[in-house]
């Protein structure tokens, strides 16, 4: 007869060997079941009206629930994508009435920078610089560049498309399962209800108050660009607003995607210190808007300092891409937690606690 402790480091070494193999099946599937996760908790008070709704039927009110997600996100993006394309394809129609005007698309592009490296050239000297040989030499590059990359784009909107339909697969089990999964977690760790409780709720807020912040900064920045691209009379402007709300959620870069071509493409077009307004405000404006309206948002729901806070998001978009804006935060919110429960336990095996302010005389 084995005794119950080496029972337990038994099945706690064969449960950790078993945990690394399953690690390794779903790794290919993390992003798209992390993406649900997201989802559920964010929509899990929708899903329970509906549930209400359907008389208490979990099967049908997580399936309307889900397809109501896919409305909701798939819609508007495939408006978005028919309205690029019909912008994209008026720029090109454009693009190609011009260059047949100046003898050629490179031709066209050198003109186009030349008119910005003029500009430059009163505060920089480019006498040195062959302008005309790098930008054609540049132009070549691209064209062999989208050519070869054609490819790689579809497959990797195919993958995209694949991963959404699976998230929305396991947002539905979320819905429909994901109550008694949290409550079988909760009686399964080795803590208290009510520390268990704690634990998962406080996650909970923490996914539900950076979803709140994305979408913030993504309204926010999409308005100031939108604003400054009205100002400076850029067609689309609205389009483009639109872009550049989606773009905020891309790390690093975010709305920048959009306010930096078009300032530069008003700079090389000739209307200079419109492009200058654009570039000047995106910087002054646009980017610090994130830094701003994201710990206000996030902030007042998450007890973490706004410092913490956004060393979280930075550290977590640099180790996980743009799922560290919501696990960074969460992790350093869950660290907090776990912190005060040690706190805690400690206060309660201590014989004779002290006053904080007893302490600090002595």
């Amino acid at each position: 007869m084995y005794n119950k402790r080496t029972t337990l480091w038994f099945l706690g070494v064969l449960t950790l060997i078993v945990s690394g193999f399953a690690f390794v099946i779903t790794r290919p599937f993390v992003y798209p079941l992390v993406a649900a996760t997201i989802l559920a908790v964010v929509f899990y008070p929708a899903y329970e009206r509906v549930l209400e709704w359907t008389k208490g039927k979990p099967g049908k009110a997580s399936l309307l629930s889900t397809l109501a997600l896919l409305f909701l996100f798939g819609v508007p993006v495939f408006i978005i994508i028919v309205l690029v394309a019909k912008e994209a394809v008026t720029a090109a129609q454009y693009l190609t009435r011009q260059s047949a005007e100046q003898g050629g698309f490179a031709l066209f592009v050198t003109t186009l920078a030349e008119r910005g490296l003029r500009f430059l050239g009163r505060f920089v000297d480019l006498s040195k610089y062959d302008i005309r040989a790098v930008v054609t030499s540049h132009v070549q590059q691209a064209g062999v560049w989208v050519l070869g990359s054609g490819a790689l784009v579809l497959s990797n909107f195919a993958s995209l498309i694949a991963q959404s339909l699976l998230a929305l697969v396991v947002v539905f089990f979320l819905f429909r399962d994901g109550r008694g999964w949290i409550q079988q977690a909760e009686e399964s760790i080795p803590l208290p209800r009510g520390q268990a409780r704690k634990l998962f709720s406080n996650i909970s807020e923490t996914i539900v108050a950076n979803v709140h912040g994305v979408v913030s900064v993504g309204v926010a920045q999409g308005v100031l660009t939108g604003i400054a691209l009205a100002i400076a009379g850029l067609q689309s402007a609205l389009l483009l607003a639109l872009c550049a709300a989606f773009a905020s959620i891309v790390p690093v870069a975010g709305a920048a995607l959009v306010w930096v071509p078009a300032g530069l493409y008003l700079i090389f077009a000739g209307s200079r210190w419109k492009g200058i307004f654009v570039i000047v405000w995106g910087i002054a404006v646009v980017s610090t808007a994130d830094s701003i309206v994201r710990p206000w948002v996030v902030g007042g729901k998450v007890q973490l300092h706004p410092l913490v806070l956004v060393f979280s998001i930075l550290g977590g978009v640099q180790a996980f891409g743009f799922l560290g804006l919501f696990l960074g935060p969460v992790i350093a919110s869950v660290l907090s937690v776990l912190l005060g429960m040690i706190r805690e336990e400690v206060r309660v095996d201590d014989p004779n606690p002290q006053p904080v302010a007893a302490v600090q005389r002595n």
